[in-house]
């Protein structure tokens, strides 16, 4: 039960407060210190010190008042507020990730696209115009493309 991430429900443990959202389950939250549960069940070791607790408690041992707050909640405040290697984890993969993708980049550049050569004849302007004007002969895009802002009667540009 140690690596459960979900909420544990009820299971026979006692309820001492509001519910936050309707159910009966122990949650450690930043914001509302106070589950509605307790984190542990009454078991033979902390009935009687229950019972104990019910009266004075300047009769209470230090130990004992340890016992009660570890059956009532599964960690200290500076134990929850602590960082965890989750956070770790997360920040080098991102890191990880980013950098695999910076490297990708420089290769694509390098070896794919190679700038330092001359470009594909796609790159060049006068592929592009030579392109446009095919469109327009074969009337390609006559709705939006560039033969919309064609006069095929003029042969000339719309203005």
């Amino acid at each position: 039960m140690t690596w459960w991430w979900g909420p544990e429900k009820n299971n026979g443990r006692e309820v001492v407060g509001p519910t936050f959202h309707g159910d009966e389950f122990y949650q450690d939250r930043l914001d509302r210190w106070y589950p509605s549960i307790r984190f542990r069940r009454n078991d033979e070791v902390i009935t009687p010190i229950r019972h104990k607790e019910l009266g004075d408690w300047k009769k209470l041992s230090i130990e004992e008042k340890k016992l009660i707050y570890r059956y009532s909640f599964r960690q200290t405040l500076a134990e929850f507020e602590a960082l965890t290697p989750y956070g770790y984890l997360t920040v080098t993969l991102f890191f990880s990730l980013l950098g695999l993708t910076i490297l990708y980049a420089v290769f694509i550049r390098t070896y794919v696209t190679k700038t330092n050569e001359r470009m594909p004849d796609t790159f060049d302007d006068e592929y592009k115009e030579s392109q446009a004007e095919r469109r327009v002969v074969l009337e390609r895009g006559h709705l939006y493309g560039p033969a919309y802002y064609y006069d095929y009667e003029k042969n000339r540009w719309k203005n």
